[in-house]
């Protein structure tokens, strides 16, 4: 196994700046909007960052745009439920 891309992991330290500045920002119930945000992350950081998305965000609306398959192949690995909408 190959170690994370540098860039992989400044993308972490930035999501999750991005998320906690969520809960600062409103009290409302925001969606959580991603655009190719997990681009450099590895398949094992990936799957962590969906599972903690489903388990501490579950009750919000998150929107992924992406141009792979990545991610909609670790959410059937691990079993969350999501709608696909192809633009």
């Amino acid at each position: 196994m190959t170690s994370p891309k540098p860039q992989g992991t400044i993308d972490q330290i930035y999501l999750s700046l991005r998320i906690s500045s969520t809960n600062e920002l409103t009290p409302e119930n925001m969606p959580i909007i991603l655009d190719e945000t997990f681009a450099y992350f590895d398949e094992e950081r990936l799957t962590n960052v969906l599972k903690f998305l489903n388990t501490s965000y579950g009750d919000k609306q998150i929107i992924i745009f992406t141009c792979t398959g990545r991610e909609i192949e670790v959410l059937d690995k691990i079993y969350i439920d999501y709608n696909k909408i192809m633009l």
